[in-house]
């Protein structure tokens, strides 16, 4: 390995991210050459100062203030329907083709739903701008489609293996306006059960936008007891405190009784059960 090929490497050795062997290699070109080792321990010397910095934790209002906001944007949401069908479309699409890239690796059925949906979406943008006044009933059939199609293709990608493809299809449903029973139960697996963190997080917020519906408020209040990572945990007691809902009192006396919760997460419990009840 020459000086090039070690300083390129540098980086992954600090994230322990190369193979055993290449990170041997890299290791014996350091300790064999003066210069590349200098360069080697300012960086590590660096590295190991950035890991001492704290990690900035966001105030215990920035989430409440996060559902703040989407309620206003919710109570937006039918001056946004009333846009012209070429506005809505226009905004609507760059999502749809991103999920539908995303989809190509997946079956062919997968592929087949996402592409019936951007071909729908053409299909709309095209019959919006050519038709009159006397084809409201049509473009409403045709919008009931898309979503259907829509919410086809956010199934699709909640069930695929990349985090990312998760989070498009979590971000779709936001675009949803009537929610089908098969849509909001892969939202409240996807919250229960995925693997990643940030995807759990996603699907609170996704979540939200339906918890005008009993059986998600139901469901939301129950997810509190069984969720272990503690950002999760504060998101969803902020999303009860938002909507006041009572029946989460139940788990967030059981968090506050646990000795292993984590001190923020009981923080928030306590004020959550003081502002619910």
């Amino acid at each position: 390995m020459n000086c090039q090929e070690a300083r390129n490497r540098m980086p992954d050795l600090l994230r322990d991210g190369l193979g055993a062997a290449e990170a041997e290699a890299a290791r014996e070109h350091l300790h064999s050459c003066p210069a590349c080792w200098q360069e080697w321990s300012e960086l590590h010397e660096i590295w190991t100062r950035l890991g001492l910095v704290p990690e900035e934790q966001p105030g215990p209002q920035l989430r409440r203030e996060f559902y703040r906001r989407l309620e206003a944007s919710r109570r937006e949401a039918p001056a946004a329907s009333r846009l012209p069908w070429r506005e809505r479309l226009r905004r609507l699409l760059p999502d749809l083709r991103t999920a539908a890239q995303m989809l190509r690796p997946a079956v062919p059925a997968m592929r087949l739903a996402a592409a019936a949906l951007v071909v729908a979406i053409g299909f709309a943008a095209g019959f919006s701008v050519g038709s009159g006044r006397g084809n409201g009933g049509r473009v409403e059939g045709l919008s009931r489609e898309v979503d259907r199609l829509q919410q086809q293709v956010s199934l699709s990608l909640l069930a695929q293996p990349s985090a990312s493809a998760r989070l498009q299809g979590l971000s779709l449903t936001s675009r949803t306006s009537a929610p089908e029973p098969a849509l909001l139960q892969a939202l409240l697996d996807t919250l229960d059960n995925d693997p990643s963190v940030n995807v759990r997080l996603s699907a609170v917020d996704a979540l939200y936008l339906f918890s005008d519906r009993e059986e998600v408020r139901s469901a939301l209040a129950s997810s509190l007891s069984r969720q272990t990572s503690p950002l999760v945990q504060i998101a969803l007691i902020d999303l009860m405190v938002s909507l006041k809902e009572k029946r989460a009192a139940a788990a967030l006396k059981k968090l506050l009784a646990d000795g292993k919760t984590f001190p923020e997460v009981r923080q928030r419990a306590q004020s959550g059960i003081s502002q619910i009840l």
